[in-house]
């Protein structure tokens, strides 16, 4: 009697916890299926299907011998921890040579670490070189060198566009370096209020 009603209370009632996992995962109920699970390398699977990588790790990390390393590596190098990820990868690759999934992630691990160093470096010369707009001054007054460079105006429809597109082929700046100029150009404006005539 007290298996029949518990059975009719908890549907799951005859079913092991792997079991009630497996269901939650064919329904792509991920989170659930986590926390049904006992079974730390399921548990992990559910967590890193679920966009969860750190917890992911931290659970694959449970997982001994290689293929808790190699899944941990898997879930950092999501979570974008390159360093992490290619040792990981190494430690599987010590207890399991010529593991071919192991070796092609850590190739992909160290390319986008490298790619993130090349930004970063970039982003770094990009910034030493930007000019510093506390120097930079505008001419309010206009002149000849100047008038030599402007363009007829266009005429007719698409016009808007054109000149739009020209504008912008243009423009050799950066997003930060524009606003540097612009709130330049605005400080010199509320100095000078009557913008540069004499």
């Amino acid at each position: 009697m007290v298996l029949g009603i518990g059975s009719w209370r908890d549907p799951e009632f005859w079913r092991t916890a792997n079991q009630r996992g497996e269901a939650l995962m064919k329904e792509k109920k991920f989170a659930e299926a986590a926390k049904a699970f006992h079974d730390p390398l399921r548990i992990g699977i559910a967590q890193y299907r679920d966009g969860q990588f750190e917890a992911a790790a931290g659970t694959f990390a449970r997982v001994p011998g290689a293929e808790g390393a190699y899944n941990a590596a898997n879930a950092w190098l999501m979570h974008g921890q390159y360093e992490k990820a290619i040792g990981l990868y190494d430690r599987a690759l010590s207890m399991r040579k010529d593991w071919k999934d192991a070796v092609d992630n850590k190739a992909v691990a160290i390319a986008r670490r490298d790619r993130m160093t090349i930004s970063e470096k970039e982003r770094e010369k990009e910034a030493t070189e930007a000019y510093d707009p506390d120097n930079i001054t505008f001419d309010n007054k206009g002149g000849d060198e100047q008038k030599k460079d402007e363009q007829k105006p266009m005429e007719g429809e698409g016009k808007d566009a054109a000149l739009q597109a020209t504008w912008l082929r243009r423009v050799k700046t950066t997003p930060a370096q524009f606003l540097k100029a612009k709130f330049a150009w605005q400080a010199s404006k509320a100095a000078d209020p009557a913008g540069g005539a004499k």
